[in-house]
C-alpha cells in the first residue's frame, strides 16, 4: 500500500522537523503552499528547504489554494465548509493527479504551515489523492 504523509511546520523547530522526516523515512517533501515563505522561521522558506533537502524537496503549486480562497477563509468571509467545497472544486478543475502512478507517491509528505491537518488544505489534498488513486494510506504527522 502506498503511504503518503502530511506535515505542518508551525511550532516545529528545524531540528524536530528534520528528525520527523528522517524517522518516517520520507522520500520527498512536496511543498503545497501558495506562498513558500515564512516570516518567523526562515528555515521554512522554499529556497532554504530546497537547499536543505536537495532532491527530497519539490514545489507542487497545483495543490495550493488560490489567493482568493485563502484570503476569504483567513478574512472570515467564507466558512471552513465553503473553503473545503471551493478547494475540492479547484482540484476537480486542475486535476493534479493526472498521470500520477501510486509508486511515485509512496512516502511523500505534503507540507504546509498549519500545525494541525484538521483545517488545512494539506489534509484535503491528501484525501483527494487517495480518492483518485487506489490503496493510499494517509498519515498526518
Amino acid at each position: 500500500m502506498t503511504k503518503i504523509f502530511t506535515i505542518g511546520f508551525s511550532g516545529k523547530s528545524p531540528d524536530i522537523f528534520m528528525d520527523i522526516l528522517n524517522a518516517t523515512n520520507i522520500h520527498c517533501v512536496w511543498d503545497i503552499r501558495l506562498w513558500r515563505t515564512s516570516r518567523f522561521v526562515p528555515f521554512y522558506n522554499g529556497a532554504n528547504l530546497a537547499t536543505t533537502l536537495g532532491a527530497r524537496y519539490e514545489y507542487h503549486p497545483e495543490f495550493a489554494p488560490t489567493a482568493e480562497i485563502l484570503a476569504g477563509y483567513k478574512d472570515r468571509c467564507i466558512t471552513w465548509s465553503d473553503y473545503e467545497r471551493m478547494y475540492h472544486e479547484l482540484l476537480a478543475t486542475r486535476r493534479p493527479t493526472n498521470g500520477f502512478a501510486p509508486d511515485i507517491l509512496d512516502r511523500i509528505c505534503l507540507l504546509c504551515t498549519e500545525k494541525s491537518a484538521q483545517q488545512c488544505h494539506r489534509r484535503l489534498a491528501a484525501e483527494y489523492i487517495a480518492k483518485q488513486l487506489s490503496n493510499i494510506d494517509i498519515v498526518h504527522l
